[in-house]
């Protein structure tokens, strides 16, 4: 069944969509589609949970069919071409023909522009792209690509055609015009059972090696494999390599089978590294012409980008190439290079070269390697003795900085120029080629070279890693602007020699002399980029029609733009979109700038702050008296992980994490990402168990403790129970990234400083240095590297329309301007800024959580995919150019039902009246109806008596003359009564108003309340006048706190929270009316569910 259920009609163009779409999807997709149809470039800003995914593929999905349509009918000029990608008419039918990738760049524009545009969607990771094909496949917006689009009985008649190509045929099956492919490496791909086992070089090697051999019948049995069918149905990388290994597909290779078919497919799915490093990407052979090209989750596209364009080379580096060369040479003397090619007739590499290049190439490594050592850089010198200075001061950099420019000066004195460029790199390839080869079975190496294969294999390493710097500096793009660079020479510690122990010769186990400041140092080629326009640029010069940026944090996006435009490019589609959420209702968000009631320090998690014991505690305090009230996941990320060890490292001396302990577990983020995995495991596991204060189990600190399931009962009755967990962690990590922490997992997350780049880095230096040089401003550059983080690690807390928590932003620098305005709309257009948390602000937060955990977030069902977020209309109209035939629906206040625990109860206390140990205990009480359970020791400190809540003495009706009648009645179930009764049991029934003094209510809270409840009513009592729905709760919650059991004080705050209501005006009676009976019936909900629960423990 199609599970499309709306179509829009956007931008000219029918989208469709399988849910009822939210305002802000509406606005996504029309940016999208206006980017599109124009041609524009844009950059869209969505916050996470909003369905960007769904968004992205349904609207470029609907601009896709709409072109098919459009050129289909127009037969006559297109049927007779044979310009390859462009749909052909032939015998009625219409088909998708793949564009292969030859013959493309030279053709005109006019040709251009009958090409179908095809999707490329890339995001950061494999794991994020196998999310958007099940999205893809779930939605069923690909399912109207049909041949029947064009001609009714043209089902059977779709065929194979041959491509012109000989190395990547066509591959076309049925009737389905849609197909898809996810491309990724080797390592992700392969489903050889031996094969697969290695990584990196090794795993491409062995690979190429035994395909060469016709020894993988995975590959073999490529031709005869159905692969038609993986492009037209959606698989991610996990099905592809399941039914790739599986006998009844009758086997194939995915990584080959996903690039056979990659000609023909409307979405192709990759990482966006594949495409912004340009060798990369030539590598591919991925064409871009007339492409609608997507960067999702691009936040880190401006590293990405600059990383790609960027290189650095070592001394040790050249030095190693030069001895690869030597070993190479020395190979072709003794004969091996033809005994190597008369084995590898049939081989597609080519092990062949110019010997005289070759020579050549060594030479002028030599002479390079020589001009660097001629450059005076200052050395590092030791630290008392110790190991070497590895940072230069703040702001300074130790080094020699030349323009970029300067590279060509100093490659032109050593042999290398664009003139002899092209035949130095071919020379390169084969002899990279050949090297590897000289490695044969087993590691062995012939015994006519002196050299093993760790040699060999470190010197082939470096001469790859030297062809890289060649084919990055005589880019196309990098020749051109050679302003976006710059060239610094450098010494640093060595720590490849430390970690692998390679010298200079490729040899290990060296012996470094510390005393000697050049010993232990290798000097740096550092060619840098700092500018994400030269990745970007040359994606728009191999032809992308619209280039599409998004993520949930890319704001600010005025400066982004000029950031990453150039002569052919510029961004000219902007969007800062709204939350699908009530964020009044579901996000509580504040700044602090001090600690505490008792620790007034003001919060500034600078690098000063390493040495600052005040700060700390301050910032311990904040941690936790939020992680008491907040349930389940809570998120805590510092700025750096040197301030997060600090942190940990004096909590723990003071003793702060035994307190924490109390309430959550607490793990800490590792710095090994392998790690992170059953880290995270630990972290959920304590989170879906519940695990309270009395039965600790985490992976960091570990300690068991006896558990007791009356002791249970209580902590849980409390207002926010005791358990979950709290992971500590910091901003630009993997946990602050990349990973959904979706409903409980995340309840909340606090930011404790800013993570500002290293300002000793020389990097991140030279690249403030660049901007202003730029006449961009480099201080904004550096704040915005922060915030973006912070914005990314904020997005944790929300993953969906019914999602909800808390944001505590615990640095005193949010309030500056410069920095509040810099984060996400959605985040800073809900926030408070406060001096600190006192007491009527840490109410308020267990007022948040109690009504989410009670009364549940407004809506429907809870949804925690992105896609499936869609359970309620907006209801403001659609603007001019949007139609559709949606149904509007009004927003209805929830309604809650509680659960009847009465027989369950009952049941429960015979069953434990049964037993021997307690019988004695509880036959009293059984005897009189169980209108109580006694604690038995040794708990009589915690809680003298557990009330069952229905078996309350039942109370006199408003009615009543007796003067002492208490206006509040409960139902009972003793009479039988119905289910319905007993899920509204408690209700508040309101007697004629009577004229009644302020003073009298005032008189009568200071008797009966607590000091600090009291201070905390009294504001609003005096100034009944401004009350508003948010204090009506808050007074509500002051009153009627969830930790009061005992019957008698819970009657006499009712009767206190009636005589408080005549004194509210008409407007606000009914709702704090409502207010009550809401929080009333959520006490003996959960105090049901608790003792439920402690009494199935008991037995």
């Amino acid at each position: 069944m199609n599970p499309i259920k709306n179509e829009y009609i956007i931008e000219g163009y029918s989208v469709q969509f399988p849910y009822d779409a939210y305002k802000c999807q509406i606005n996504y997709m029309q940016k999208v589609l206006y980017s599109l149809k124009h041609k524009k470039h844009a950059l869209l800003e969505s916050p996470t949970g909003t369905g960007k995914t769904l968004c992205l593929l349904a609207s470029t999905l609907a601009f896709q069919k709409h072109f098919l349509i459009n050129h289909g009918s127009l037969k006559k000029p297109i049927e007779n071409s044979s310009y390859p990608g462009v749909i052909k008419s032939e015998g009625g039918s219409i088909e998708l023909v793949g564009i292969p990738r030859t013959n493309v760049e030279n053709s005109k524009e006019t040709k251009t522009n009958m090409l179908i545009p095809r999707i490329i969607y890339s995001s950061r990771t494999h794991s994020q792209l196998s999310q958007v094909m099940r999205e893809l496949k779930s939605s069923g917006i690909s399912d109207g690509f049909t041949i029947e689009l064009f001609d009714s009985e043209a089902e059977n008649k779709a065929k194979i055609e041959k491509s012109s190509s000989k190395k990547r045929p066509i591959i076309k099956g049925g009737k389905k015009l849609f197909k898809a492919t996810i491309l990724g490496s080797r390592d992700q791909l392969c489903v050889h059972p031996r094969i697969s086992k290695f990584r990196g070089n090794t795993l491409i090697k062995n690979c190429r090696k035994i395909t060469k051999e016709g020894k993988c019948k995975y590959h073999n049995n490529l031709k005869q494999a159905n692969i038609s069918g993986v492009a037209a149905d959606i698989r991610d990388i996990e099905d592809l390599k399941s039914i790739a290994s599986s006998s009844d597909s009758g086997y194939f290779c995915p990584f080959y089978a996903t690039r056979e078919i990659e000609n023909i497919c409307n979405v192709v799915l990759l990482p966006y590294n594949y495409l912004l490093d340009s060798i990369t990407r030539q590598n591919l052979k991925i064409d871009l012409t007339n492409t609608i090209l997507i960067l999702d989750e691009a936040h880190n596209v401006e590293s990405v980008s600059e990383e790609a364009y960027s290189f650095g080379l070592r001394d040790i580096d050249l030095a190693l190439s030069q001895k690869a060369i030597q070993n190479i040479l020395e190979a072709t003397k003794l004969g091996l290079l033809q005994e190597k090619e008369s084995d590898d007739k049939d081989s597609e590499v080519d092990i062949s070269f110019d010997i005289e290049v070759a020579v050549a190439l060594a030479t002028g490594i030599h002479l390079l390697s020589r001009n660097l050592k001629e450059i005076q850089c200052p050395v590092p010198s030791n630290n008392n003795g110790s190991k070497f200075k590895s940072f230069p001061k703040m702001g300074e950099v130790q080094g020699v900085t030349y323009p970029g420019s300067h590279i060509y000066s100093l490659f032109a004195s050593s042999g290398f120029g664009i003139d002899n460029f092209q035949a130095m790199d071919e020379c390169l390839t084969n002899m990279i080629n050949f090297g590897q080869n000289l490695v044969g079975p087993g590691g062995n190496v012939s015994s006519q070279l002196d050299v093993n294969s760790v040699q060999i294999n470190a010197r082939i390493g470096a001469l790859e890693r030297f062809q890289r710097c060649l084919r990055l500096t005589f880019n196309e793009t990098v020749m051109k602007n050679p302003q976006w660079f710059k060239l610094y020479i450098h010494y640093e510690p060595d720590n490849y020699k430390e970690i692998n122990g390679f010298d200079e010769n490729g040899d290990q186990n060296s012996v470094i002399d510390p005393e000697t400041p050049e010993q232990g140092m290798s000097l740096y080629l550092s060619f840098w980029c700092f500018s994400a326009a030269a990745a970007l640029s040359s994606l728009v010069s191999a032809g992308v029609r619209s280039m599409i940026i998004t993520s949930g944090t890319l704001s600010p996006l005025d400066t982004l733009a000029q950031q990453f435009s150039s002569s052919n490019l510029s961004f000219d589609v902007f969007l800062e979109n709204d939350h699908v959420i009530d964020s009044e209702s579901q996000l509580w968000a504040v700044t602090l700038e001090k600690g505490n009631s008792t620790n007034n320090t003001q919060l500034i998690g600078s690098y000063e702050a390493r040495n600052n014991p005040s700060y700390f505690s301050a910032l311990g305090s904040v941690v936790f008296d939020c992680v008491k009230r907040i349930p389940d996941g809570v998120l805590l990320f510092f700025g750096s992980y040197s301030l997060m060890d600090q942190a940990v490292k004096y909590w723990t001396d003071q003793g702060l994490i035994e307190r924490i302990k109390a309430f959550k577990s607490i793990f800490i983020e590792p710095r090994n990402s392998f790690e992170l995995g059953s880290v995270l495991d630990s972290y959920m596991d304590c989170i879906k168990k519940g695990v309270d204060s009395s039965s600790q189990s985490d992976g960091f600190f570990k300690e068991k403790k006896t558990k007791n399931s009356l002791t249970d009962f209580v902590f849980k009755s409390k207002r926010i129970s005791s358990s979950g967990s709290l992971l500590i962690a910091v901003c630009r990590g993997k946990v602050s990234e990349g990973i959904n922490f979706s409903d409980n997992a995340c309840r909340g997350v606090i930011i404790a400083g800013l993570p500002f780049p290293s300002i000793a880095d020389a990097r991140v230096c030279l690249k403030k240095q660049y901007m202003d040089e730029s006449k961009m401003d480099g201080r904004q550059w550096y704040n915005q590297q922060a915030i973006r983080a912070v914005n990314q690690a904020i997005g944790r807390v929300v993953r969906h329309r019914n999602d909800y928590g808390a944001i505590i932003l615990a640095d005193k620098r949010f309030n500056q301007p410069n920095i509040y305005t810099r984060l996400s709309k959605w985040i800073r257009t809900n926030t408070k800024h406060l001096p600190q948390l006192d007491s009527r602000q840490l109410d308020n937060i267990s007022d948040f959580f109690e009504k989410k955990l009670y009364v549940g977030t407004p809506g429907a069902t809870t949804q925690s995919s992105e896609a499936n977020c869609n359970k309620e209309a907006y209801t403001k109209p659609l603007t001019n150019n949007v139609s559709g035939n949606k149904t509007f629906y009004a927003r209805n206040p929830s309604v809650v039902s509680f659960p009847n625990l009465t027989n369950e109860i009952n049941t429960l206390l015979k069953q434990v009246d049964n037993k021997s140990s307690i019988k004695d205990d509880f036959k009293e009480e059984n005897s009189n109806a169980m209108n109580a359970t006694n604690i038995p020791k040794p708990f009589p400190g915690l809680v003298s008596k557990v009330s069952i809540p229905w078996k309350r003495v039942k109370t006199s009706s408003p009615g009543s003359e007796s003067p002492n009648a208490t206006l509040w009645t409960f139902s009972s179930s003793k009479n039988g009564s119905s289910n319905l009764e007993n899920q509204k049991r408690t209700n508040f029934n309101i007697v004629p108003f009577e004229k009644i003094n302020y003073q009298q209510v005032l008189n009568a809270s200071k008797e009966l309340l607590r000091e600090d409840e009291f201070n905390r009513l009294k504001p609003y009592i005096q100034d009944l006048s401004q009350v508003n729905s948010s204090s009506l709760r808050s007074i509500a919650n002051i009153l009627l706190p969830n930790h009061i059991m005992e019957e008698k004080e819970l009657n006499e705050r009712k009767s206190l929270a009636l005589e408080l209501l005549k004194l509210l005006s008409n407007k606000y009676r009914e709702e704090f009316r409502t207010i009550i009976e809401k929080i009333l019936s959520n006490i003996d909900m959960m105090n049901d569910k608790a003792l439920v629960d402690a009494l199935k423990n008991e037995l």
